[in-house]
């Protein structure tokens, strides 16, 4: 299939409002797609299915699947396209709300037990574009190292986003995951200073995510060492955290339980850090800060063989592969209006004005493209 091909399909599809998903996975070289035939409404609670998954934040709602096996282009080379820098114009009382809220945030972690919460919120932009094909072309250009997606289904609605975070990568049972937090604008060095609060909150995320993992029957896990990760015009902390379970063939299902929401897009304690956002956030993220990508698509992992073994290419290896992301730098697009959304970690040690602005310095993200 050439990348002339899913562009076309691309654009039949949306105009005919059927489901479908294009996606570039991390600086690799090929696009892939999945088209749906009508516009019915899967949806999976089990994962164990083959498709492509979109699920929000709240893990009580399901999770909407595109049912089969993804198509990849042959051809792909993203097109040069120019991307100026954004700047993003908000309300004054836009920044109040938020600045409010991550008062109330700080104070309730001086007071309880409360760790960190993850506060967000959306910002709405004018846009011009009469459909997403361009925008996603655009994304494809400006993040090599993301997660590129558009997803639509009639039924839920058109998103786009440029994530940088993974949340599970699972063949066979090697497995592999992420902490991703702390931010700071790029501006040419990876060479950086991080303040203590940044540090502290990554960490934080990071011994959640080994603590959640340690009661699966694991044969190895590493974790990392930390590192500065440029994702476009930002950086992060990153702790890279890879193991193998002892057997295949795990419960799917339970272990995106425990890693679901991240610490990362909620808090800590989890429990106590979802409530609080439900209760003051005052908005629904619905798939903000869920999760994305292929579920168990079956993939040939045999090993390359000599001619002289070319009796033994029958028998092939095949494995199923789950690739998921966390759905960060995301925006939804409707007819005149992107809604980008966009959040920050809160601790004890948060400013309420700087977190503002990290809001501000990932709106920019999406907003470049627009």
């Amino acid at each position: 299939m050439t990348t002339e091909d899913v562009f076309s399909r691309a654009v039949a599809q949306y105009a005919n409002n059927l489901p479908f998903v294009l996606y570039r996975k991390p600086e690799a070289e090929q696009l892939c797609a999945l088209f749906q035939e009508d516009d019915f409404l899967h949806k999976t609670r089990s994962f164990e299915e083959t498709g492509f998954v979109f699920s929000p934040f709240d893990k009580e709602r399901s999770s909407i699947l595109i049912p089969g096996t993804p198509q990849a282009t042959t051809d792909f080379k993203e097109e040069a396209i120019t991307v100026e820098n954004a700047v993003v114009q908000t309300e004054n009382t836009a920044k109040a709300a938020h600045i409010k809220l991550v008062q109330k945030a700080v104070a309730a972690i001086q007071n309880s037990t409360l760790q960190k919460v993850v506060l967000s919120r959306k910002h709405k932009q004018n846009i011009q574009a009469e459909d997403p094909i361009g925008i996603f072309q655009k994304l494809l250009a400006s993040y090599k190292t993301a997660f590129i997606y558009l997803w639509h289904h009639p039924q839920v609605g058109t998103w786009l986003g440029a994530t940088p975070e993974t949340l599970l990568s699972l063949s066979g049972r090697k497995f592999e995951t992420m902490a991703l937090a702390g931010t700071q604008k790029y501006n040419g060095s990876l060479d950086v200073t991080w303040g203590d609060k940044e540090i502290h909150e990554q960490q934080l995320v990071t011994d959640e995510i080994v603590t959640n993992l340690k009661p699966f029957d694991l044969r190895t896990l590493d974790v990392g060492e930390r590192q500065t990760y440029q994702a476009g015009t930002l950086l992060h902390l990153r702790t890279q955290i890879t193991g193998t379970f002892t057997t295949e063939g795990q419960n799917l299902k339970v272990l995106l339980k425990a890693l679901h929401p991240t610490p990362a897009v909620c808090g800590l304690p989890r429990d106590l850090a979802k409530d609080f956002i439900m209760r003051e956030e005052n908005y629904d993220r619905a798939f903000y800060t869920g999760f994305l990508g292929e579920l168990n698509i079956i993939k040939d992992a045999s090993k390359k063989r000599s001619r002289r073994n070319v009796e033994n290419l029958a028998y092939k290896t095949l494995k199923k592969e789950t690739k998921l992301f966390v759905n960060l730098r995301c925006m939804q697009f409707t007819d005149s209006k992107a809604i980008i959304y966009v959040g920050g970690g809160i601790t004890a040690a948060s400013n309420p004005e700087a977190e503002w602005q990290e809001t501000v310095n990932k709106a920019q993200t999406i907003a470049s493209v627009l």
